[in-house]
């Protein structure tokens, strides 16, 4: 196995552009958009994810952003996305509070940091970013995500926001049918 390492730097709010040989980069910093063309939130890559050069998807930093290129020997994973893109299909079966909670244990789950007891989420996740990846409109993102703060579910004020108890997270998904 042959392994070359190269480093790049993005700002934030970038596409990232890929030439032919690009293949395969590891995320040492920052956080990733994937999307479809059709511009659908796929998920969201932070540090350590993968990101794998495919031209059926965008990338965009979020974030300011380190990636470090390897190309390897082996064929890799064509299909890497493809299982990311059959789970968020299934999510569009549920309805919009567990999609927005899906959202919300993910977002906290892989960005969260825990302070006081509570997961705080990475603040550059907004109101527009939840209503992109649940494909819904923002104004409805605030009148759901103002029913599960009255429930203490979700803090949002002060920001960033936070989940108090993962486990209520849980239970809310549950009881909206995920």
């Amino acid at each position: 196995m042959n392994i070359e390492w190269r480093n790049r730097t993005f700002f934030g709010k970038q596409a990232l552009e890929f030439s032919e040989e690009d293949k395969f980069f590891v995320i040492k910093k920052g956080i990733v958009e994937v999307q479809t063309k059709s511009g659908s939130v796929l998920t969201y890559l932070g540090v350590g994810d993968m990101v794998i050069a495919n031209e059926n998807l965008d990338f965009f930093a979020r974030t300011a952003l380190d990636l470090e290129e390897t190309k390897i020997d082996l064929p890799l994973f064509p299909g890497y996305y493809d299982a990311l893109l059959v789970e968020r299909l299934d999510e569009y079966h549920y309805n919009a509070e567990a999609r927005v909670s899906i959202c919300l244990k993910k977002l906290a789950e892989k960005f969260g940091t825990n302070r006081d007891g509570e997961i705080q989420i990475t603040p550059i996740f907004t109101q527009y970013d939840i209503a992109n990846y649940c494909n819904l409109k923002r104004e409805y993102i605030s009148v759901l995500l103002r029913r599960m703060a009255g429930r203490k579910i979700i803090r949002m004020k002060p920001k960033p926001w936070a989940v108090p108890d993962m486990q209520a997270l849980e239970q809310y998904i549950s009881e909206n049918g995920y």
